[in-house]
C-alpha cells in the first residue's frame, strides 16, 4: 500500500501511520530500528530500494529524506509505503523543500520509534561532521559511504578520520569484510610466521584498498605500502612478505568475482570474493549497534602509517606485489553424482498376515531410515554437507538465521573440508551464509590456536573459506589454568544463553537457554561418547545447565568443556557422524540401547530427529543393505 500526502506537515504523517496501523495492524511492532536516510533526489530511488532490501532481515521503520530544491517556499511531500510495498518494513519518504532542506532533524524527530536504537545513513554526500550534523547527533550509528560517486575517497577518508567519533562507520569498510577474512585465516595455519612487510595494489583513491592497508599497517604493525594501479581496477592485490615466502590474495581477471589465495606449502585455490551488492552491505552494518573499534583503529591510526609506493608495474618489479592470478589446476576435482534410488516392488498378498508382515516390514524400515550409510569417509562427508545446506537454507528463510553445532575429530574435519570446497567454488550462498551461527559440542580446554582444539582442526580444514561471518563463529574459551575451566564453562553457557530463542511460558519447564539449534553434529568415540560425555561421566546427569567443566577426561587433554545432554538435545535435529571400523561395535551397541550412561550416544536425541550417518565400515550389517544410500 503506498499513500501520497503532498503539501503536508509531519504531524499529518503521525496520524496518517496511526490510521494505516489501524487499518492494516500494528505495523511497528516487531520493529527493531529507526533507519534514517540523507540523500539527495537523484540518488534517492537507488538508496530507497538497498534500504527497503537490507532491513528485510531487520525490520525497521526507514525515514527517507530528500533534499529536494531549496530554493522557494518551504513545502513537505510524503509518501508512506507498508505491506507489500515495504517488505518487512514500513517507509516514510519526505521530500524537503525550501528552508526545510536545512531543518532535516526537526521533521524527523516526530517520526521515530520509540525506545528503539536510530541509525543514520548517507548514501551520498555526508556533512563534513555526520557526528555532530543535527540527524548524527541522534544516531547511534552513522554510515557514510566515501566510495559514492564523484568522490574523492582518500579524501573523504581523511576527513573522516579528523571527525571519527564511536559509531561512525563506512559502507567502503564494510567491502572488504571477505578480504580481511582471507587474509586473517591465511595467517592462522603454519607456518606461524611475523609478517615482514605488505602491499596492497588497488587504483588510485580507491577507500576500501586504504582501508585494508590501514587495517593491515595497524593489526601486523608492519611496513604496508599501497601501489596505484589503472584507473577502474579497483582493489587488485594484497601480499605479505614472510620469511617462509609470501602470501598472495590476487582479484580474478577473468570478470568473475573470485581471486587466487596461495601461500607456501600449499596449491594456489579459488576463493569466492562475493563482493557485496550496496544492499547488503548496508544490511551488514545494521547488524551492529555499537562501536566498530577495528574500523575505528584501521581509519585513524592505520591509514597515516601507510606509505604510497608508485605503480603497480614497480611494486611487481621489485617484487612487492604478484604480477596476476595464480594458475589453478582443477585437473583433479572430483565429480560426485548421487546414485538411483530403488524400492521394493508392491506386494500382491492381500491377507491378513501378508498385510500384518509388510506393517511389520514397513515399521522395521523406518526404524533403519535414521541410518544412512555411505561408501567411506569423503562421500559421506558431502552427503551430510549437502543435506546440511539445504536446512541451513530453510532455517534462514524460516527465521531469518540458522543455528549449527559443530563436532571434532576426523569426521568434524572431513565435514568442514567439504563445506570449504562448497565455498571455495562459490556454491554456498553468501546472503544465507551471513546469517549462520556456528557453535562446537566441546572444546579442549588449551591455549588458543594450538592443534589440540577443535576449532583450529576447523581453521586447518578451512573454515574460513565459509562466507560466514568471525563475529557468528563462537569460539569456546581457552586457557591452561584448571581454576579458570568452570569459568570458561561459565562463559560459554553465558555465549548460548545470549543467543537463546524465546521460550513461550507453558513451554518453559525443562528447556534450557539455548539458540534455536538447527542442526548439532556429534562424532561417536570407539566408547560411544559424544562431545565431551564419556561413560558414566557425572556430566551425563546434568539437567538443568548447558555446559560443564570435565576436569578428568579419559582422553587427553583431559581438561575440556561440553555441551550438557539437555543442551545437545535440544537440537531440531542431531546428526551422529562416525566413519571408521574402530567405531563398529560403539554404532552397533548405541543403536541397540536407549539412554545408557554407559553408551553416552544412546542418550541423545534431536527435538525433530535423529540421523546416524555413517560409512560402510562401521554401518552395522543389519541395516547395511537396506540403508545404503552412496
Amino acid at each position: 500500500m503506498i499513500r501520497d500526502l503532498p503539501s503536508t506537515s509531519t504531524s499529518t504523517v503521525v496520524k496518517e501511520l496511526l490510521r494505516l496501523r489501524n487499518d492494516v495492524g500494528a505495523m511497528a511492532m516487531g520493529r527493531v530500528l529507526t533507519l534514517i536516510v540523507s540523500v539527495d533526489e537523484d540518488d534517492a530511488d537507488a538508496a530507497l530500494q538497498a534500504a527497503n532490501d537490507a532491513t528485510r532481515l531487520h525490520p525497521a521503520r526507514i525515514v527517507v529524506v530528500v533534499s529536494a530544491n531549496s530554493r522557494g517556499k518551504g513545502r513537505l511531500d510524503a509518501q508512506i509505503r507498508v505491506g507489500g510495498d515495504a517488505g518487512a518494513s514500513e517507509i516514510v519518504v519526505l521530500r524537503l523543500y525550501g528552508d526545510l532542506t536545512r531543518q532535516q532533524a526537526a521533521v524527523v524527530t516526530p517520526l521515530l520509534l520509540p525506545d528503539s536504537p536510530i541509525v543514520a545513513w548517507w548514501p551520498g554526500e555526508a556533512p563534513k561532521d555526520v557526528a555532530d550534523s543535527p540527524v548524527g547527533q541522534m544516531a547511534h550509528r552513522r554510515i557514510t559511504d566515501a566510495a559514492a560517486e564523484g568522490r574523492d575517497g582518500t579524501t573523504e577518508l581523511r576527513r573522516r578520520a579528523r571527525t571519527y567519533r564511536p559509531g561512525d562507520t563506512d559502507l567502503a569498510w564494510t567491502r572488504i569484510t571477505r578480504w580481511r577474512a582471507l587474509l586473517a585465516a591465511s595467517l592462522e595455519g603454519a607456518p606461524y610466521e611475523p609478517v615482514d612487510s605488505a602491499t596492497v595494489v588497488a587504483e588510485a583513491g580507491d577507500p576500501s584498498a586504504e582501508l585494508l592497508a590501514g587495517w593491515l599497517a595497524h593489526a601486523l604493525r608492519t611496513p604496508v605500502s599501497l601501489a596505484r594501479s589503472g584507473s577502474g581496477t579497483g582493489l587488485v592485490s594484497v601480499r605479505l612478505d614472510r620469511a617462509s615466502g609470501p602470501v598472495d590474495l590476487v582479484r580474478s581477471d577473468d570478470g568473475t568475482d573470485t581471486a587466487t589465495l596461495s601461500r607456501v606449502d600449499s596449491l594456489p585455490r579459488l576463493v569466492a570474493l562475493h563482493t557485496p551488492s550496496l544492499a547488503e552491505s548496508l544490511a551488514e552494518e545494521l547488524r551492529r549497534l555499537d562501536a566498530d573499534e577495528v574500523y575505528a583503529s584501521a581509519l585513524c591510526e592505520g591509514i597515516p602509517l601507510v606509505r604510497r609506493s608508485g605503480s603497480r608495474q614497480e611494486a611487481v618489479g621489485a617484487g612487492r606485489a604478484p604480477d596476476g592470478p595464480a594458475s589453478i589446476d582443477t585437473s583433479g576435482r572430483r565429480q560426485v553424482a548421487s546414485s538411483r534410488l530403488t524400492g521394493p516392488p508392491p506386494s500382491d498378498d492381500t491377507t491378513r498376515d501378508g498385510v500384518r508382515d509388510r506393517v511389520v516390514e514397513g515399521l522395521e524400515s523406518a526404524r533403519r531410515s535414521d541410518v544412512r550409510v555411505h561408501p567411506d569417509k569423503v562421500s559421506l562427508a558431502d552427503a551430510v554437507v549437502s543435506e546440511l545446506v539445504r536446512r541451513v537454507e530453510a532455517a534462514v528463510a524460516d527465521r531469518g538465521e540458522a543455528h549449527v553445532v559443530l563436532t571434532g575429530g576426523s569426521m568434524g574435519s572431513a565435514v568442514v573440508e567439504s563445506l570449504a570446497r562448497r565455498g571455495r567454488a562459490g556454491d554456498l550462498d553468501r546472503a544465507v551464509w551471513r546469517e549462520v551461527h556456528l557453535w562446537w559440542g566441546d572444546e579442549r580446554f588449551v591455549p588458543s590456536g594450538s592443534p589440540d582444539r577443535n576449532d583450529a582442526q576447523a581453521d586447518e580444514a578451512g573454515l574460513g573459506e565459509v562466507p560466514v561471518l568471525r563475529r557468528n563463529v563462537h569460539r569456546a574459551p581457552s586457557g591452561r589454568s584448571p581454576q579458570r575451566l568452570a569459568e570458561a564453562a561459565a562463559r560459554y553457557a553465558t555465549a548460548l544463553a545470549e543467543h537463546a530463542a524465546p521460550v513461550e511460558p507453558a513451554a518453559e519447564a525443562g528447556r534450557v537457554a539455548v539458540p534455536e539449534l538447527d542442526v548439532v553434529l556429534l562424532g561417536v568415540g570407539p566408547d560411544a561418547h559424544v562431545a565431551s560425555l564419556f561413560p558414566g561421566s557425572p556430566q551425563l546427569r546434568l539437567t538443568s545447565v548447558t555446559t560443564a567443566a570435565v576436569p578428568d577426561s579419559p582422553k587427553d587433554p583431559p581438561m575440556r568443556v561440553t555441551l550438557t545432554l539437555p543442551a545437545l538435545s535440544s537440537g531440531r535435529a542431531v546428526w551422529l557422524v562416525v566413519a571408521g571400523e574402530d567405531k563398529a561395535e560403539a554404532v552397533d551397541r548405541a543403536l541397540a540401547a536407549r539412554d545408557d550412561p554407559e553408551l553416552p550416544a544412546s542418550c541423545v536425541r534431536g527435538r525433530d530427529e535423529t540421523v546416524w550417518w555413517v560409512d560402510e565400515a562401521c554401518a552395522p550389517s543389519t541395516v547395511l543393505e537396506g540403508s545404503r544410500t552412496g
